[in-house]
């Protein structure tokens, strides 16, 4: 275990300092603007200690890069869109000021939660800059999904307390809630927030097509199946989008690295020295 990853376990996300809602950063001593800024997407109700795995190898791959952490819970899927704008204005500024000078964005999102996040950002960019949001490459693990009963259903259980307790009435409670979640969006013709997503992430009024695009995801996956994101970047691939897809066998929802974490960094590396460059 190197000396990363040993301070990662000791305190999970302990160098990352809060500068808004849900968000965090860190900015390493030998900060450069010659590395990427890294932009993470967290899903659902992630633990610190399982984010700081991912953060702890970013920090290896480039170590004098700054890293951006959005946070992702349930009730930011609920959330009206009109509110994200303000939200995430901290990360917004952040990228506002890296990519000024020329400087490039590594984008990775994790599981419907950070992919909604994901495309509310590059829309709230799209508003406030006049344009796309620059990504040099974009990595999206365990997403997305058109968000089904079911599979929504046991996305938000896992971010429970694990008791026996929580695990039983939290569920039923939870049917209730997804009922009138979909009863209403049924009576208002409001579309399902996930379906939205999945369309958007192809919209290229939204994202560059330009920017090469990873699917990393698994046979083994519940909540995101694996026909679902291979149906979506055939969609992608089909618009002009560079698209790699990284199928795992056995891995769980968001923990394809601990099947073959070598073949998931590689993937990530390879994507990114591909990418279009800035200027």
């Amino acid at each position: 275990m190197d000396a990363l990853t040993s301070a990662a376990a000791a305190k999970p996300l302990g160098e990352f300092q809060e500068i808004g809602h849900n968000t965090y950063i860190h900015t390493p001593q030998t900060y450069t603007s010659n590395e990427p800024l890294v932009l993470l997407f967290s899903w659902n109700a992630a633990a610190a200690k399982h984010i700081a795995k991912y953060t702890a190898t970013y920090q290896s791959l480039f170590p004098t890069a700054r890293i951006v952490l959005v946070r992702s819970y349930t009730r930011d899927v609920f959330r009206k869109r009109s509110s994200y704008a303000q939200l995430l204005t901290p990360a917004m500024d952040v990228v506002k000021e890296h990519t000024s000078t020329g400087a490039e964005v590594l984008v990775h999102s994790f599981s419907n939660g950070g992919g909604n996040q994901l495309n509310e950002f590059a829309k709230a960019w799209r508003e406030r800059e006049g344009s796309i949001l620059p990504m040099r490459a974009q990595m999206m693990d365990s997403s997305p999904g058109p968000g089904s009963w079911r599979r929504t259903h046991a996305a938000i259980l896992e971010s429970l307390p694990r008791t026996w307790l929580w695990r039983l009435f939290g569920s039923v409670a939870l049917h209730l809630v997804l009922f009138l979640v979909f009863a209403f969006n049924t009576l208002t013709g409001r579309e399902n927030r996930m379906l939205v997503m999945c369309r958007e992430t192809n919209d290229a009024s939204i994202f560059d097509v330009r920017t090469p695009r990873v699917y990393l995801y698994s046979k083994a996956d519940l909540m995101v199946k694996d026909d679902e994101v291979e149906e979506h970047a055939d969609q992608a691939e089909a618009q002009g989008w560079a698209v790699k897809r990284v199928r795992f066998e056995k891995s769980p929802h968001a923990g394809h690295i601990r099947e073959d974490a070598g073949r998931y960094w590689k993937a990530v590396l390879e994507a990114w020295e591909t990418g279009p460059r800035s200027g």
